[in-house]
């Protein structure tokens, strides 16, 4: 989503209300398997220090990996993103685009989109592993006494008589 620099100059600030695609091949990650509804509202402009100024609001769905379960879902997304960045800083020049006074923020909003992936996120509730191969649900509860402990338990018994 490239923005014309030369026409922010002229203007006190650039609004966007549309909606993006972010191409997952350029930006992998592990744990977002796609992004759907990508919309993003707000402006940028150029504030008294001559620095790029962003405020806007991301909304949309990720679909995600279940951390428990390993299967997908859908995890919504709803981000404010309120940064500012020097035209001429290292930073933005290495991982940001800036050819003929265009600036691609697709990297600033992949960033921030990122950061939203919670570090554990999973739609299972109250569900223990259990079993051979460790299973996920609710285990039969049964109870018997494991046989190999079954001579352990009748000594004991004995003992407390």
């Amino acid at each position: 989503m490239p923005i014309d620099l030369t026409k922010l100059n002229t203007q006190d600030f650039l609004n966007i209300d549309t909606d993006i695609n972010i191409d997952l091949t350029k930006f992998p990650n592990k744990e977002i398997k796609a992004l759907n509804n990508i919309h993003v509202t707000g402006t940028i402009n150029f504030n008294r220090t001559d620095n790029l100024e962003f405020n806007l609001h991301l909304t949309g769905t990720m679909l995600l990996i279940d951390s428990v379960s390993l299967s997908d879902y859908s995890y919504p997304l709803d981000l404010t993103i309120e940064e500012e960045y020097a035209l001429n800083s290292p930073f933005l020049q290495d991982y940001y685009e800036k050819e003929q006074n265009t600036l691609d923020i697709i990297g600033i909003l992949w960033e921030n989109i990122v950061l939203e992936v919670p570090m554990r996120h999973t739609n299972v509730e109250n569900a223990e592993a259990f079993g051979e191969g460790w299973h996920l649900g609710t285990p039969n509860k049964k109870d018997t006494i494991d046989p190999r402990m079954a001579k352990l338990a009748k000594l004991l018994e004995n003992r407390e008589e």
